[in-house]
């Protein structure tokens, strides 16, 4: 009999086998020496059984104890500022074994949802291109230990990270950066406003710009970046002007939809790369005014402040950890207001309405109650982002209880609701046989980016092709 260490190995050869990586199913199997044996190539992934809980455990804690977080320091930083990347003591360091390392561990248990807080945080910082893959490696190895999940991102240009960790583990998780990454000296750790896990598993990934524009480096100062203003700096700055400033919200047109400061310009655009050209039209020729940005969490506006200062704009301003900072600013005003009204402050009022957007499954954290969005489908007043349940639409919409209750969680679609009704009896039938796993329609979904966040745009486009067939 198959050790239960073996047996969760194989059952992740399994896996990939199911998904068409049999290339990578075969490396793990030789990677850890487990015993080859015949896998039937027409599996499916609703025909893989799910080994138990307890077998699971016991083969991951097997498997981690080899894995476990050197002593030694990952990176340091010499005197003439060179990084350095210490090289891991693993075999075959590439980024196969690195994903097939990240398929195993990501099914482990973890803490329940509520244990969690969610961090961001992020640094532009140069680093040779030849050690992402180290760093991707120790990220990888080194964080779930801590049951931290969430999206990673490195690249020659630094790290943009949005994280969960358990809340008995934050400040492990703080200390792991400052022993083991001195070369990410200036990071934030940007706590979110709510707490809870809000992503299911750990990606790390290596990328070529952090936020993509399509810009090439040399043609600017990355490293030249704008004035950071604290939230509070920020309140009270915008708050005395006379007049409405050039302030630019530097998010896609679906974050701001929702939510806001006062006074700003907010360009309609679906990219970042858009963004910036809507940038630098708006500042054209204000090269000696104030500028000020904000977006979610900075780094955005670091990288877009950067590259005004490098066209000769003297004063450009940014909100120090963007929205999601300034509304925990609020949060916390509003604390210390309600504890001892007789004592504190003066009362601070919020200039930013509406709710901060975010790239998770939340899909948006409320700042102040005004509500400044429609549902899609029916028009009433909701500010409740979604997908639509039909995942090969997967439309990114704003829909009220009631139509989400009415259409199935999708899109309204005749055709959205009758993909959702399908799915849902063909995952009666397979939870029967395999308890945990998950019917997927298996094609690829039917919107580009640029249309699946504009869903008022695919609604009207259905409707007119609606009513030419009459």
């Amino acid at each position: 009999m198959l050790s239960s260490t073996r047996h969760g190995l194989l059952n992740t050869a399994c896996r990939l086998i199911a998904a068409n990586t049999r290339t990578q199913s075969a490396q793990l199997l030789r990677l850890l020496n487990a015993t080859p044996i015949h896998i039937p190539l027409h599996l499916t992934r609703s025909s893989v059984p799910l080994i138990s809980r307890a077998a699971f455990s016991s083969s991951h804690n097997s498997f981690s104890s080899s894995l476990a977080p050197t002593s030694d320091r990952h990176s340091s930083v010499s005197p003439d500022g060179a990084v350095h990347i210490t090289t891991p003591n693993v075999v075959g360091l590439d980024k196969v074994t690195l994903k097939l390392m990240r398929d195993h561990v990501q099914q482990t248990p973890q803490p329940p949802s509520k244990a969690y807080v969610t961090l961001s945080f992020y640094q532009f910082r140069p680093i040779n291109a030849d050690d992402l893959v180290k760093i991707q490696y120790y990220f990888l190895n080194d964080l779930r230990e801590m049951d931290v999940v969430g999206r990673i991102y490195v690249s020659a240009e630094g790290i943009n990270a949005q994280v969960s960790c358990p809340k008995h583990r934050v400040e492990e998780f703080k200390k792991y950066y400052s022993t083991h990454w001195p070369i990410f000296d200036k990071i934030r750790f940007n706590p979110a406003m709510s707490e809870g896990k809000a992503f299911k598993k750990l990606h790390v990934r290596i990328k070529g710009q952090l936020v993509a524009d399509g810009i090439d480096n040399s043609t600017f100062d990355l490293y030249n970046e704008p004035t950071y203003l604290t939230p509070e700096e920020w309140h009270n700055e915008l708050s005395s002007l006379s007049k409405p400033p050039i302030l630019i919200d530097m998010r896609n047109h679906y974050e701001s939809s929702i939510g806001h400061f006062e006074n700003s310009i907010r360009p309609d655009v679906t990219t970042f790369k858009e963004n910036i050209d809507a940038m630098l039209d708006i500042c054209k020729g204000k090269e000696d005014q104030d500028i000020y940005m904000y977006c979610t969490g900075g780094i955005r506006c670091t990288r877009s402040g950067a590259l005004l200062k490098s066209n000769g704009f003297k004063s450009v301003k940014m909100l120090q950890g963007g929205v999601t900072a300034y509304g925990r600013y609020i949060q916390d005003q509003t604390a210390v207001e309600a504890v001892d009204t007789a004592t504190s402050p003066k009362k601070v009022s919020s200039i930013y309405k509406g709710k901060n957007f975010t790239f998770d499954k939340r899909l948006g954290e409320p700042i102040t109650d005004e509500v400044l969005a429609k549902c899609h489908i029916c028009g009433t007043a909701c500010d409740t982002y979604c997908n639509c349940s039909n995942m090969t639409c997967n439309l990114l919409m704003i829909s009220c209880p009631s139509c989400l209750a009415k259409h199935e969680g999708t899109c309204g679609s005749g055709s959205c609701v009758d993909m959702v009704r399908t799915m849902n009896d063909r995952q009666k039938e397979i939870e029967k046989l395999y308890p945990g796993m998950k019917a997927r329609p298996g094609v690829k979904p039917m919107h580009e980016h640029r249309l699946r966040v504009r869903p008022s745009v695919v609604l009207d486009m259905r409707k007119k092709r609606a009513e030419a067939k009459l």
